[in-house]
């Protein structure tokens, strides 16, 4: 990777979130050839959808710094195959997300799905969310991410091999002082998950939420060491999801059944 990569912004929260302001600053620590493609508003719990079939439109707010109509994957796409095709990027850095994204909700989350498709459109992709209590919205502080994150995504940098694995970062909700280091993690697998339908307060309707992290807990994933132990989380992910054991036992079964069939 050269001395001033081409890196590619995006986010869920919107284009003018103040997590993404703080991205650009992280980013020109590392280029000052720095794009930002990013939706034009929140796209929250997007996750890796696209908006086929649906025409977008690009709004240039400044130099290389581009609004879309559509989700963060829409706005990886339309950054790498579009504005930067003659020079493709080598870095896509999605966030900063306004919430942490542990456990399974990196399924259905935007942020990490911008890290995603950059990893398949073949940059090094990496996530990063700042911890926040949803109970208390008002108090996120961003100080954690602020004087850790350049750090850490310079070590991923120096650490990636490939573009088949992409990184999901979490920062605590603590003060910097307060963090307890870098923990490399996987991400909590949740006994069911987590998301619920319950009544609004108004007659007839009904919210889709996370009321509460599903039991037990497993002490040495994302989950709990982001939120119990203060550490910043850093979850590698690969694109090839296919298991293997699952795959060879399959296998197994089949030919058991085709032999039987045969005799």
């Amino acid at each position: 990777m050269s001395d001033q990569p081409r890196i590619l912004l995006t986010n869920d929260d919107g284009v003018d979130a103040p997590g993404l302001a703080l991205l650009r600053e992280i980013a020109d620590h590392f280029s000052k050839d720095v794009w930002v493609v990013a939706p034009a508003e929140n796209q929250s719990g997007a996750g890796h959808r696209f908006s086929l079939g649906y025409e977008l439109e690009l709004d240039r707010r400044e130099e290389r710094v581009y609004a879309l109509n559509g989700t963060p994957a829409d706005c990886v796409v339309g950054g790498i195959t579009h504005l930067m095709k003659d020079h493709r990027p080598d870095i896509v850095l999605s966030g900063v997300n306004r919430g942490q994204n542990v456990g399974d909700l990196i399924h259905c989350s935007g942020t990490v799905a911008g890290a995603r498709e950059g990893a398949l459109q073949g940059a090094l992709g990496i996530a990063l969310s700042q911890g926040m209590d949803f109970s208390a919205p008002h108090s996120l502080n961003w100080e954690a991410t602020e004087h850790h994150a350049v750090e850490v995504v310079e070590t991923i940098l120096e650490a990636a091999s490939g573009t088949e694995t992409y990184f999901n970062v979490n920062f605590p909700r603590c003060t910097p002082t307060e963090v307890t280091g870098v923990r490399i993690v996987a991400h909590q697998r949740f006994s069911r998950s987590p998301f619920e339908f319950y009544p609004s307060d108004n007659a007839g309707k009904h919210f889709v939420a996370v009321l509460d992290a599903p039991h037990p807990l497993d002490p040495e994933a994302d989950f709990a060491n982001l939120i119990d132990n203060h550490a910043i989380t850093v979850t590698p992910l690969l694109l090839q999801q296919t298991d293997r054991e699952a795959a060879t036992a399959l296998e197994r079964h089949f030919a058991a059944r085709q032999g039987r069939g045969a005799a």
